[in-house]
């Protein structure tokens, strides 16, 4: 499962992370406005929407095209999340069901960005 990480691991992968997604040749993975793609912003809301259900033991997240770029070669991604709950099926091909909504819209950073302390 998740660890935390200190503050200064974080950043310095971070900083490695946009070194390599803006640097020429690189993957170049974009929002759809055209910047560089650091991350998303995901809202309080949304994230107690999924909480909301008992059920729930944590939040899948999938990287997906960006609905405003379907079908066009230029990489515009977005994030899709929903709740994730243990998956009962015998004989499960995965660990983890969604339940409920699925969010999209993430608003992307940049400009929604927070920095880290």
């Amino acid at each position: 499962m998740a660890s935390t990480i200190d503050p200064e691991s974080a950043k310095s992968l971070i900083k490695e992370y946009q070194q390599q997604n803006s640097a020429p040749g690189g993957p170049a993975i974009k929002t759809h406005e055209g910047h560089h793609l650091n991350g998303f912003f995901l809202d309080r809301q949304s994230l107690e929407s999924i909480l909301s259900n008992p059920n729930t033991v944590g939040v899948s997240l999938h990287l997906a095209k960006h609905p405003d770029s379907k079908g066009s070669p230029d990489n515009h991604f977005t994030v899709l999340y929903a709740g994730a709950e243990p998956n009962t099926e015998p004989n499960a091909t995965t660990q983890y069901v969604n339940t409920g909504a699925i969010f999209d819209n993430s608003p992307p950073c940049p400009p929604f960005c927070s920095k880290l302390t």
